[in-house]
């Protein structure tokens, strides 16, 4: 009897382990389940406030981009708008960003003006400079054969035709023989990686040419059927693209307009190089047209950064900033980042992958006393 009544407090006490053991669980998952509501919850709350208060640092840029265009008609690396904005500290967290020049790039879509074959091989073969030999010169110095139909698949690609604008091009029924199979835009690029869609392009030609290409839109002259492409701001141009607008005269018109600018007007730029290579003025003109060499910009880039507590967004929006009208927003985009990744250890990995120098490497490259835009210096 004992030693029945004794098992019977045995299953008993096993009994109760069992049932306090699975309260515990429910518990702790009631409770886990929670905290991990509670997290989403706060994450959310704070992706969405991060997000306004991008919004918000977005209107200070187009303020401080309109307040610039009515004090100077020319814009360079020394104005405020080119500075880094400085870390904000808000309730919780920092916004910090800056302000590129995307005119100080090589505009993709202004190839759009050449509408065929006989124009395109007037201007490759003109002692001019053009928006077509800056493109060559520009894939020479990246080290990547430069011929005719690497021109006329970008135009083809671009124009809102059907028919190639010469042997060497590329429309649709090409593309479509390709595996795999794609479409193609027959309207403006958008982003600049759009070009490793382009037939004769690939991938890792287009990563060395990012840092120098651009794709902004092409508006319509007031006279019918006139395309003004977005010409190259001299005064805020790498060395790079410097070098490729001078065509034969490559370093003595670089290093003319790094010891000489900012260019307060286009005469000043023509002056200066006339003297420079003791050309007459008049020859200058048309060796660099004023469709090519521009002193403002017209399109910004804003990238911003926001920390608040958990949530890390990266915002980039496109400014098109209109004289005598407020500027607009053409474009923005927003990624979501976990605020514990560390951006300096991401950049430096994304660098490897794409083998691109580290940002000290970067910076050592640069002369001493020349300015360095704030996002390349903050790896933006």
């Amino acid at each position: 009897m004992m030693t029945s009544r004794s098992r019977q407090y045995g299953v008993a006490l096993v009994a109760a382990l069992i049932l306090m053991t699975s309260i515990v669980f429910i518990l702790g998952n009631i409770f886990y389940r929670h905290q991990i509501s509670v997290a989403q919850s706060t994450l959310t709350m704070h992706q969405n406030q991060a997000y306004f208060l991008a919004l918000s640092a977005e209107s200070w840029a187009k303020q401080l981009l309109d307040e610039d265009a009515d004090e100077s008609a020319f814009d360079h690396y020394n104005e405020l708008w080119s500075q880094a904005i400085p870390a904000m500290p808000v309730d919780g967290g920092l916004i910090n960003g800056c302000i590129s020049d995307m005119q100080s790039r090589f505009n993709l879509n202004s190839l759009v003006k050449y509408t065929n074959a006989t124009q395109l091989m007037s201007a490759i073969n003109s002692e001019n400079n053009s928006h077509a030999t800056v493109w060559n010169n520009i894939l020479r110095l990246k080290e990547i054969p430069p011929d005719q139909s690497r021109l006329e698949t970008i135009i083809d690609w671009i124009d809102k035709d059907s028919s190639t604008i010469g042997t060497s091009g590329a429309e649709q029924e090409i593309y479509e023989s390709m595996r795999p199979p794609r479409m193609i835009a027959d309207s403006q690029i958008v982003q600049p990686s759009e070009l490793a869609e382009v037939m004769g392009y690939n991938l890792i030609e287009v990563q060395q040419l990012m840092p120098l290409i651009t794709a902004l839109p092409i508006a319509l002259k007031t006279k019918p059927n006139q395309i003004e492409p977005h010409a190259i701001n001299i005064n805020t141009a790498a060395d790079e693209l410097l070098l490729a607008m001078g065509g034969d005269f490559d370093m003595i018109f670089r290093d003319a307009v790094i010891n000489n600018r900012p260019f307060e007007q286009i005469k000043d730029f023509y002056d200066k190089l006339a003297f420079e290579l003791g050309y007459p003025e008049d020859n200058i003109k048309q060796r660099w047209p004023e469709d090519l060499i521009a002193i403002a910009t017209q399109f910004f880039e804003l990238y911003l950064e926001v920390t608040l507590g958990e949530a890390r967004i990266e915002v980039r929006s496109i400014i098109m900033r209109r004289f005598n009208a407020d500027s607009v927003i053409l474009s923005r985009s927003m990624t979501t980042v976990p605020a514990s990744t560390d951006k300096n250890s991401a950049s430096a990995l994304l660098g490897k992958i794409l083998g691109k120098e580290s940002d000290d490497e970067a910076e050592n490259n640069f002369d001493e006393e020349q300015v360095v835009p704030a996002c390349i210096m903050i790896g933006a």
